[in-house]
């Protein structure tokens, strides 16, 4: 027993050590924010576009074309969602009027951010106080969750139901379906959290969640009166098309290397890194990589089919999150981290690869960068500083780092799984601290 307390405190300094670190560079970009007018990367580079995810999605909430001509490729719940928290008479013009008028969805949108907080500290201090505070301010101050809040984005209110669903905040099923359910509906590509559910045959959730999310879906689209399957599966395809060659834009924030593969292979004028022979190599030893960590993450599941009682949900979907966005991405999705550290951040401070893994998600919240091939862009108008600047950004060290780090995380999730389903049946990751509420796969039975 006393040999366990110094570890446990050396553990807690360390990972103070690093939400501190998380906070000095918030500081950073705070105090170049004051003398630029805008805020630095890694924070969205069209920086006259604050809020706009939030503020195009109210202007069509407000009007019922958003399939037909904004080519939407979200489910309806978005926009009944801003229908009720937006103020119908700004948004008569068009979106950027809307954001000099409408004070009432911003406000909401900080609303949640705030809840967001206190549900995530309420939720890790359940697993252990000492590093709640620590790993509350990674997802709060952290980048993911900075960066959707500065573009507006309705992963925050997502956000929110994901941690009621996945969290152990709520105990009965039926709320914890109904929270799933929601954010699926606001972002599909959640989907994936679905998987451990089925690798664990956990069929109670499974059938709760599927009437949950389809009934979500069916009011939303009666309310809404538009975004049919046929509607969003065609947009999606037209989506597809309208982004190939934007080879900067998907990799500014980008969570997998394929966008840097293609930039490589491609060498647009004025990114081109190296010589097309170092291109080549370079792109063809990152795809080996991102192909072993797909048929790692394939070599779990399939282990998993004769051992499902041993899955960890959480655990695995923390791996199926990973490998949707380190595999299959193909763009700039960081924010989308957020629910991945979410699950991370349950881990205990034990093993190597379970520490690696935490250190590096404390790494990938550092809202920090710095460019070495700068990106032309003319003088315009910061929403946020309120005045006319020249941004400064382009290809950066962090976006070399940031899909390599997460890479690493992906093999290191594989390689704890594969401990659980090949292993001697330890106990799950509640299980290993003191003082602890039931296990957490009680809550998945």
């Amino acid at each position: 027993m006393t040999a366990a307390a110094p570890a446990g405190r050396l553990q807690t300094v360390l990972e103070a050590l690093l939400a501190f670190a998380i906070v000095i560079a918030l500081g950073v970009a705070v105090a170049r924010f004051l003398l630029d007018g805008y805020l630095p990367q890694p924070f969205y580079y069209q920086v006259s576009d604050s809020f706009m995810d939030l503020y195009s999605t109210a202007y069509w909430a407000n009007h019922d074309d958003a399939y037909d001509i904004w080519h939407s490729i979200y489910p309806p719940l978005s926009f009944i969602f801003l229908r009720l928290f937006s103020l119908h008479g700004c948004y008569r013009f068009d979106s950027f009027s809307g954001r000099d008028c409408d004070w009432l969805a911003p406000t909401v949108l900080c609303l949640f951010f705030a809840l967001n907080i206190a549900l995530v500290h309420k939720t890790y201090r359940l697993i252990d106080p000492c590093t709640a505070g620590m790993r509350t301010v990674a997802m709060a101050a952290g980048l993911p969750m900075l960066y959707a809040l500065e573009r507006g984005n309705l992963l925050i209110p997502c956000f929110t139901c994901f941690v009621l669903g996945y969290g152990n905040l709520l105990r009965a099923k039926p709320p914890r379906w109904l929270a799933l359910a929601l954010a699926v509906n606001f972002k599909p590509y959640l989907l994936v959290a679905t998987v451990p559910f089925l690798v664990a045959r956990r069929w109670s959730w499974l059938a709760g969640g599927a009437v949950a999310g389809l009934g979500v879906y069916l009011i939303t689209l009666a309310i809404y009166g538009a975004g049919s399957p046929f509607q969003i599966i065609g947009n999606e395809t037209k989506y597809a098309v309208a982004t190939t060659g934007r080879y900067f834009a998907d990799l500014y924030y980008a969570t997998s290397f394929w966008p840097l593969i293609r930039m490589l292979r491609a060498a647009p004028t004025g990114l081109a890194l190296v010589s097309p022979g170092v291109a080549g190599l370079i792109a063809l030893t990152l795809t080996i990589l991102l192909r072993g960590a797909q048929a790692g993450a394939a070599g779990c599941i399939a282990a998993a089919a004769f051992r499902p009682a041993a899955v960890d949900v959480r655990r695995f979907g923390a791996m199926i999150a990973a490998l949707s966005l380190t595999t299959f991405t193909t763009g700039s999705a960081g924010d989308a981290q957020i629910f991945l550290f979410f699950l991370i951040l349950f881990e205990p401070w034990r093993g190597a690869a379970r520490i690696a893994i935490l250190i590096s998600t404390y790494l990938l919240c550092l809202p920090l960068d710095f460019a070495f091939l700068l990106v032309r862009q003319d003088p315009t108008m910061s929403f946020l500083g309120g005045r006319v600047v020249t941004p400064q950004t382009g290809v950066s060290f962090g976006q070399l780092a940031r899909p390599a780090i997460l890479l690493m995380i992906q093999y290191g999730l594989i390689v704890i799984n594969f401990q659980d389903i090949i292993g001697d049946g330890r106990q799950p990751p509640a299980t290993l601290f003191a003082k602890q509420p039931p296990p957490f796969e009680e809550l998945y039975q």
